[in-house]
């Protein structure tokens, strides 16, 4: 007569040791139902069990145990960071389509310019004291307090500039926390938000030079005012003609602006609808 096949083993899965005995007798629990076990029988290990340690169970097919393996911490720790990836991944396909029917493809994707000509591509370059190029983001870490600075200066800390650029593109996403709308509107924030930078920055640079030809003028005695206020001028000029725009400025200013086109129009669908 010919004996019985064994029994299939399936995958494992993990456990945690509850309980274990000199004499080798154990307890394991997986998925929170308890398995008897014995160590000469089930365990595959060449260490002894250990209580709470984590183990991987396998089963037969009619759902009894089989064999019973300790896993090293290196597999533990990988399989964490899988798991963690796992859920991270999850949650980012989950916020993406709440992104995508909030707001629409065509605003993500203008949202994603803005930032790559933000982040990535050079804003503006600078012929003064040296030849520079800075990120519409190193931009805002600048300081224009005196031209010198505003050439050579690579960017301090974290600025307020940076601070509300960045409360401006989360303001785009406004709609996803509200259906007020108004909400739409947020995503002006961006253009709005350029506008007002650009105008300080403006007033800042010609206060710079200002202050150096009025410095020059005290230094030349009254009768050389003119002369001094002449002179500011040509170094704000100088200063113009040091400046070039590079592909991020174009990319941060159309992707604004079609950002507040996409959020006026939304604003009036709704109020009129």
């Amino acid at each position: 007569m010919q004996a019985s096949s064994p029994a299939a083993i399936t995958t494992g899965q993990r456990g945690r040791i509850l309980a274990y005995q000199a004499s080798g007798q154990g307890s394991v629990s997986v998925a929170g139902i308890q398995h008897a076990f014995d160590v000469a029988t089930h365990w595959r290990s060449d260490v002894a069990p250990a209580i709470n340690a984590v183990v991987d169970v396998r089963f037969n097919e009619s759902g009894g145990l089989d064999t019973v393996s300790a896993v090293a911490t290196q597999q533990l720790a990988q399989e964490e960071m899988a798991g963690a990836a796992k859920l991270a991944r999850d949650k980012g396909q989950q916020l993406w389509g709440q992104a995508v029917s909030a707001l629409g493809i065509k605003v993500l994707a203008s949202l994603g310019v803005l930032i790559a000509g933000a982040f990535v591509f050079n804003t503006v370059g600078i012929r003064l004291f040296a030849s520079v190029s800075r990120t519409y983001w190193q931009l805002l870490g600048l300081s224009a307090d005196s031209l010198e600075s505003f050439a050579r200066d690579g960017g301090g800390g974290f600025t307020s500039a940076q601070c509300f650029f960045l409360l401006a593109i989360a303001a785009c996403c406004a709609t996803m926390a509200s259906n007020h709308p108004k909400a739409a509107l947020g995503k002006c924030a961006p253009l709005l938000f350029i506008v007002i930078h650009s105008s300080l920055l403006f007033i800042k640079i010609k206060g710079a030079v200002s202050d150096a030809g009025n410095a020059m003028g005290g230094i030349m005695g009254s009768r050389a005012a003119r002369m001094a206020e002449q002179m500011a001028s040509e170094m704000l000029g100088q200063v113009w003609q040091g400046l070039s725009f590079g592909i991020g400025f174009y990319l941060v200013l159309a992707s604004s602006i079609v950002l507040a086109a996409y959020g006026l129009g939304e604003y009036k669908r709704k109020t009129v609808g």
